[in-house]
């Protein structure tokens, strides 16, 4: 009997523990005091996320990571994905040219939040070399994803349930300056300056 209120006890702990971690959003901890500060943006739709840094004038980029055959070329039946989530598969980096001004509008579309995060021009820079260097390879695959206005290119990165968009949009923050706590398994983000 002791044995089974002593494993019902671990149990009761374990899920208690689990649900805070799970049900909680994962809060990003920009740098304290960013060289040259700028503001860089988080879109959550809800299960995905994307990152939005300024570029020349008043234009911005949306980046977004997924699978290529669900994301990129939306092929998107159980198979597919359930390959997505199970194997390791081939990724996709989406850039989207967006105005900056408008960002009044993303903020307003249903089942999204977004985020303004403060990090370094500098680290923004070299990301944006990074992202851009995908695109401008001579002969890369391009597809132009009428579903979601992306144009998406092959990524080094493999996609699966363990790494999908929100776990690839961290490393980004991290590659930015940023700290992130809490479960990543799904878009559920906050930040300690928004």
């Amino acid at each position: 009997m002791k044995t089974r209120r002593f494993a019902f006890f671990i149990l009761t702990i374990t899920s208690v523990i689990l649900g805070r971690w799970i049900c909680f959003p994962a809060t990003i901890i920009p740098p304290p005091t960013p060289i040259n500060p700028i503001n860089i943006y988080l879109i959550d739709y809800g299960f995905h996320s994307r990152l939005i840094l300024p570029g020349d004038r008043d234009k911005c980029f949306e980046y977004a990571y997924g699978d290529w055959r669900y994301f990129a070329l939306n092929q998107q039946d159980w198979l597919t994905g359930a390959a997505a989530l199970f194997l390791p598969t081939q990724g996709a980096l989406g850039r989207k040219l967006k105005n900056c001004d408008r960002f009044d509008l993303l903020a307003t579309q249903k089942d999204s939040s977004l985020l303004s995060i403060t990090v370094e021009k500098a680290k923004v820079e070299r990301l944006l070399k990074v992202f851009n260097s995908y695109f401008d390879r001579p002969a890369t695959m391009q597809i132009k994803n009428s579903y979601t206005g992306m144009t998406l290119v092959p990524y080094d990165r493999t996609y699966t349930v363990l790494h999908n968009s929100n776990h690839e949009l961290v490393r980004w923050l991290k590659n930015l300056g940023c700290r992130v706590e809490g479960f990543i398994l799904w878009a559920n983000f906050t930040s300690v300056n928004s």
